[in-house]
């Protein structure tokens, strides 16, 4: 089951519901995130519950119920993982020391929950777990991440980027592992761009430069109504490549760049995806550095979540956020879950000693972060 977080309402990113809930709207995401889990545990169940009476029991006619299975009396076990902020907000941690620095948790470690706690209408004897965070606003899923990829067992160094408001980095092997979370801002999704917009029908999801012309890719064809992310990532490419937009970021001659229909893409535009890039790719070379390398050495450079399925790795190398050859770029798709679900299966007190073995970097206390920063946020000449 799949579904927008209902706590969206209230802010569209993390840090948006932090300060929400530090205005004394945390018992309100609370209550919305886990009635919406909740919710999907149940329609999970009672689906499967129909599906496998419907295969069991001999055709009767339509007008007659089929009853349920055992499946929902069967449950044991329910394994979450997520952010940081998402970790606290359906454990009932107080939020507080993640609104300000150092941003880092209290008590950061695997949460155990009744589905009496929940207000869920579960078996009690049902174990409801929210794995472990790594440190800061690095969660359980980018733990899950490490696990799915096989990062922690790897004896060549291997790195991990999920993109998203908060980019998290995980960089390492199994001698050792470091990770952080950048503030890259939300232009990789869409938001804070002129015409930006999800990935959703009307979207330029592709742009190619062909002939010394620009084309592009509508999501559901028709008229294109915006862009989202990939199609940022693309226009920005190919605008280098027409020499449109200078390394610097400035634009050539114009403050626009007409891409299709009515959507273009702004100067505020660039500069936004300079943020974000520049965040994520100074994340991943302070990580490496710090493990005596260069980003030559990573033989295996995974991108998690559904934007790391979609971004063309061409595009992505081209304004700089990959600076590894694209062979060994690898995406990775939805890591969270995966590793979610070889956890329902696994020593729950291995996962634990993962975990503890990621060491949280804080790239702000660094102090050759800002000229490092500053360095990425320029585009390759």
């Amino acid at each position: 089951r799949t579904a927008l977080n209902a706590q969206a309402r209230h802010g569209g990113d993390i840090m948006s519901r932090v300060e929400f809930a530090m205005h004394g709207g945390q018992a309100e995401l609370q209550r919305l995130v886990r009635e919406q889990l909740g919710q999907m545990v149940k329609e999970l169940l009672e689906s499967h519950a129909g599906k496998a009476g419907r295969d069991a029991l001999p055709r009767v006619p339509t007008d007659q119920q089929v009853g349920p299975t055992k499946s929902v009396e069967e449950l044991r076990r329910v394994v979450i993982v997520g952010n940081t902020v998402m970790h606290h907000l359906f454990s009932g941690i107080n939020i507080a020391p993640l609104s300000a620095y150092p941003f880092e948790p209290k008590q950061p470690g695997r949460a155990k929950l009744s589905p009496r706690e929940l207000a869920w209408n579960f078996p009690e004897s049902a174990l409801v777990e929210f794995l472990p965070c790594l440190g800061g606003f690095v969660g359980s899923d980018i733990l899950a991440g490490i696990v799915a990829t096989g990062l922690h067992e790897s004896r060549e160094l291997m790195a991990l980027m999920d993109l998203g408001t908060n980019g998290e980095v995980v960089v390492g092997n199994r001698e050792r592992m470091l990770c952080t979370s950048t503030a890259a801002g939300p232009a990789f999704e869409g938001a804070r761009i002129w015409m930006g917009m999800r990935a959703a029908t009307g979207a330029i999801s592709a742009v190619q430069v062909e002939d010394n012309f620009i084309t592009c890719r509508v999501i559901g064809g028709g008229e294109p109504r915006g862009l989202c992310g990939s199609g940022l990532v693309d226009a920005v490419a190919a605008g280098l490549e027409l020499e449109w937009i200078h390394p610097s970021g400035r634009m050539a001659n114009r403050t626009e760049m007409p891409l299709a229909g009515p959507v273009l893409l702004s100067a505020t535009d660039v500069r936004e995806l300079q943020l974000a890039k520049g965040a994520i790719a100074a994340g991943l070379r302070m990580l490496t550095a710090r493990l005596g390398a260069s980003l030559e050495d990573i033989q295996q450079l995974h991108l998690a979540g559904a934007f790391g399925n979609y971004i063309s790795r061409s595009s992505a190398q081209r304004i700089g956020l990959l600076r590894v050859p694209l062979q060994r770029v690898l995406p990775a798709g939805n890591t969270a879950l995966l590793g979610a679900k070889r956890a329902l299966f696994e020593d729950a007190t291995s996962w634990d000693t993962i975990a503890k073995s990621v060491e949280h970097v804080s790239l702000n206390e660094d102090p050759n972060f800002h000229q490092i920063y500053a360095e990425e946020m320029g585009f390759p000449g």
